[in-house]
């Protein structure tokens, strides 16, 4: 094997600048060929010392020293990272490395997808916070170091910070991603895969939703003074369950999402969290509930309801639950639950439910018609078990 040489050169052309000064560069030697990379470093021939290749008589000689040093290993080590994925080596792909268009680094190479990817605002949030994750296991890692015991280590890593198994599990699914653009573009060998050892484990969880009643309940709610602050967050509640808006959505929701056709009333938009379109006639479902709530806060404010942060709204559900006699933490998300499994239960086709949801995938849905066993008895009683 052919290794490269590098060697630190001062002023190759022999001519200096106007100002008396010439360009220090990183000469690398490989099979009779040569190729130069600049540090950016100028300085006069009286600062550069020959016989130690390096610079002398300079106020910053120290850092300068430093910086030439960092930029030869920084060389030297994309070098050896491409020999050890068993790839062809050529200078030409230390100037692909130089000009930025290679990722020595598995930390930097996530980094610059994530930035470069066309990434939902909710997602790249996601995928922030596992580099900040990565980072705080290992402040360096090279594609090298991601095999079948980095990634034991690094769920263990996770563990050790008490975080839910699904949180664990969600990151190690966008490591996976990542690894799998690394092999795509040639940066880890698609024969030491490690996720084809290491398997990434989820739990199912409950799905907490209101039951009808429990939902009539909260219809029923009359606020009193001493607790009339929770009036928007009900009406906010309410309007999910009708809907099946995220919080996100009903917070963003402008006048006109709301739109006539044919006389009636569709609620338009393109949902945050995915950007897929929905449309909801308002008209219909739960005899127009929804659409009594629009009009009783639509304004000529840019959004229709006034904001709240989610955790004070959770905070205010708590309080409503008590009032409503509600026995069950109440999420605002349980809302966006409660709407999905109420039509299922009034007989609802799951596909319908899965359009109103925004689902793109059924089997996504699906995991509603799990959730209430009144579904379940509601359908048997309408089956004929005589022989």
């Amino acid at each position: 094997m052919d290794k490269v040489l590098f060697n630190t050169v001062f002023n190759r052309k022999n001519q200096l600048l106007g100002n008396g000064t010439a360009l220090i560069q990183i000469e690398a030697y490989m099979k009779g060929k040569k190729k130069y990379f600049s540090t950016n470093i100028y300085i006069s021939p009286e600062q550069w010392d020959t016989k130690h290749r390096n610079i002398k008589n300079h106020p910053n000689q120290i850092t300068l020293n430093k910086r030439i040093k960092d930029f030869a290993d920084s060389l030297e080590n994309a070098e050896m990272l491409r020999r050890q994925s068993e790839k062809p080596f050529t200078l030409d792909y230390l100037s692909e490395f130089i000009k930025g268009n290679l990722n020595p680094s598995f930390l930097e190479f996530c980094k610059k997808e994530k930035d470069s990817g066309n990434l939902r605002k909710s997602t790249k949030d996601g995928h922030q916070t596992l580099i900040k994750y990565l980072e705080a296991f290992k402040k360096s890692i090279n594609f090298e170091d991601v095999n079948f015991e980095f990634l034991k280590d690094f769920d263990m890593f996770l563990r050790e910070k008490n975080l839910h198994q699904n949180t664990i599990s969600k990151n190690l699914g966008i490591v996976r991603r990542y690894i799998n653009l690394a092999i795509d573009k040639e940066h880890i060998n698609q024969n030491k895969y490690p996720f084809r050892k290491f398997k990434i484990h989820g739990i199912k969880t409950k799905r907490d939703y209101l039951t009808p009643e429990e939902l009539e309940n909260v219809e029923n709610l009359r606020l009193t003074k001493d607790n009339e602050i929770y009036q928007l967050t009900l009406d906010k509640y309410l309007f999910s369950c009708y809907t099946g808006l995220r919080f996100s959505d009903i917070s963003a929701l402008k006048p006109t999402n709301l739109i006539i056709e044919d006389g009636k009333e569709w609620l338009i938009l393109d949902m945050l969290k995915t950007s897929d379109p929905i449309r909801i006639p308002l008209y219909l479902p739960f005899y127009s509930k929804a659409l009594d709530i629009f009009y009783k806060y639509v304004s000529k404010a840019v959004t229709v309801f006034k904001y709240q942060t989610n955790t004070i709204v959770n905070l205010h559900l708590k309080e409503i639950a008590k009032e409503a006699k509600i026995n069950k933490k109440i999420t605002f998300h349980t809302a966006r639950h409660t709407q999905a499994t109420y039509l299922l239960y009034k007989g609802v086709s799951i596909t319908t439910v899965q359009k109103l949801l925004g689902h793109k995938n059924l089997a996504t849905t699906q995991i509603y018609g799990k959730v209430m066993d009144m579904t379940v008895i509601n359908e048997l009683k309408n089956v004929s078990f005589n022989r």
